[in-house]
């Protein structure tokens, strides 16, 4: 078993196809929120935290690592991790996330299909992409105000 950090977890990985952890993110980014409350907020910044770790510590294969979209890399990870940490953590949501992520993680590097799943498409729950703002042409009038 992997340490308690994931070190050295990406020698001990079952046959994963890493490609399917973009779709699975993406996936879950399709439900994402968008809108956060502290407790929320402070289960997202677990998650992130926990995944930013085992990219940092090599829990995961080279070959993983070029399957994942940019923001599964380390960079993206601790960003997100300080979206949804700056207004304050809920120790309690942040700590049980993590140890939920954790145990996901485990599964999935040791060939569980539906932890792999569950674990990324948590991440793409707590996507931290801004949502599309645009106008829609038909709604837009080129009239003067009604008084």
């Amino acid at each position: 078993m992997c340490s308690v950090a994931l070190v050295g977890c990406a020698a001990q990985t079952a046959d994963v196809n890493w490609n399917h952890a973009g779709r699975a993110f993406t996936t879950g980014e399709l439900v994402a929120p968008m809108v956060f409350n502290r407790k929320d907020a402070s289960r997202c910044a677990g998650l992130w935290m926990l995944h930013g770790d085992a990219v940092d510590d090599g829990a995961f294969s080279l070959e993983a690592h070029r399957a994942f979209p940019e923001e599964l890399r380390l960079p993206f990870a601790m960003n997100a991790v300080e979206f949804f940490g700056e207004d304050g953590i809920n120790e309690v949501a942040y700590r049980q996330a993590a140890d939920l992520a954790e145990l996901q993680l485990r599964s999935a590097l040791a060939g569980d299909s539906e932890a792999f799943r569950r674990y990324f498409e948590a991440l793409g729950r707590c996507s931290t992409q801004p949502e599309t703002v645009g106008d829609v042409a038909a709604d837009a009038i080129d009239a003067p105000a009604d008084e």
